[in-house]
């Protein structure tokens, strides 16, 4: 064997080793294609996903214009000035806390559903359900969710791992670049019907989704107080037994993020606040007060974003006695806390209680 050629042996097998511990993780859930050798594919995998997940980059970082052109034109577009401006306002407000790095271009679509999305070039699309569902403490943890999987190119790595081992390297080796260009953008454009974030994905921007509305001053009852309503309309969200192995839950069990949520704000009051089997608010163990169901809020949401306003109290270490303001709501400083509704125990019953405990403080 000529030095030339013992040097391109080498240099294959290292290629094929790299390749070989890149893929590992990936060969079991997708089956390389019987056109070639497994020795063949092995070789260009790592070079032919890198291909691939290098061009998406590329559309994320650079393709926003034409992403949300082609978004907009699957979801729709609902033109609603009220809409426009809430979210506006809110990803203004997120972004301020200098947390969120990246530009989004994000725009409501007049689906009913309760969802929202992120998708290739920081694009981001809440439909109207989840809108018309939530106040702004409640839907600024929905995008700020969305924000995060933006933030750490969560979608690049989904439409990656959508194209496959044995895609990436037949697209890698075609001898026509246009026509791979062709399939990838088409794969890309499709991505938002075919989303694959992992649970763990899910869990890391339920966590730094917390931390950006935290940070930007919104509610910390919100991130609960939101999987509450979404657990009201949709249920829990969790398949069991066949159906999760046909269809395999990609999404936290709700319930379980609303735990998740609670025990945050928890840790943000400093340990003084907590919300009773999700429905009575305390103050260091003890009731303050069980809020009952209204026209636009369940019960539960609204013992959550009270709780989340004690929480600023003392993450702020703005505690005071609680007093009636001119509104009839219960206020601690310049903090609105509640204001109450018909079936609420009155509101002079509720300064009295928070009143009673502090001065066990």
């Amino acid at each position: 064997m000529s030095v030339k050629g013992t040097m391109r042996l080498k240099k294959g097998i290292v290629i094929c080793l790299i390749a070989l511990l890149f893929v590992m993780s990936l060969m079991a859930q997708y089956k390389v294609a019987e056109a070639a050798s497994l020795g063949q594919r092995l070789l260009y995998a790592g070079i032919a996903v890198t291909f691939v997940n290098t061009y998406f980059n590329h559309l994320n970082d650079r393709g926003q214009k034409d992403i949300l052109a082609n978004t907009k034109k699957q979801t729709g577009v609902y033109n609603d000035e009220q809409a426009n401006t809430r979210i506006y306002t809110i990803t203004k407000r997120l972004k301020s806390s200098g947390l969120i790095k990246e530009n989004y271009a994000i725009y409501a679509n007049p689906k009913k559903e309760f969802n929202a999305f992120c998708t290739l070039g920081h694009v981001i699309s809440v439909n109207k359900g989840a809108l018309d569902s939530l106040d702004d403490d409640e839907l600024a943890v929905v995008i700020a969710h969305e924000m995060r999987h933006g933030e750490a190119k969560h979608p690049v790595q989904g439409v990656t791992k959508a194209v496959g081992i044995g895609l990436a390297v037949d697209i890698y080796l075609s001898s026509n670049k246009n026509n791979a260009s062709y399939i990838l953008s088409g794969i890309a454009g499709n991505y938002i019907n075919n989303e694959m974030f992992t649970m763990d994905q899910e869990w890391e921007a339920d966590n730094y989704g917390f931390e950006y509305v935290t940070a930007a001053g919104y509610n910390p009852g919100g991130p609960a107080a939101s999987m509450v309503k979404m657990r009201f309309l949709l249920g829990d969200l969790w398949r069991e037994g066949l159906a999760r192995t046909v269809n395999p839950n990609n999404h936290p069990k709700t319930t379980a993020r609303i735990n998740n949520f609670a025990k945050k704000m928890t840790n943000y009051s400093e340990g003084h606040i907590t919300v009773k089997n999700d429905k009575t608010v305390q103050i260091d163990g003890q009731e303050i007060m069980t809020p009952v169901k209204t026209d636009n809020y369940f019960g539960e949401e609204r013992a959550y974003l009270m709780a989340g306003c004690l929480a600023q109290v003392y993450h702020n270490h703005e505690l005071a006695a609680a007093y009636i303001g001119d509104n009839g709501a219960v206020y601690i400083g310049e903090r609105q806390i509640i204001t109450t509704a018909d079936n609420d125990i009155s509101a002079a019953e509720i300064v009295n209680k928070i009143n009673s405990i502090i001065k066990l403080n």
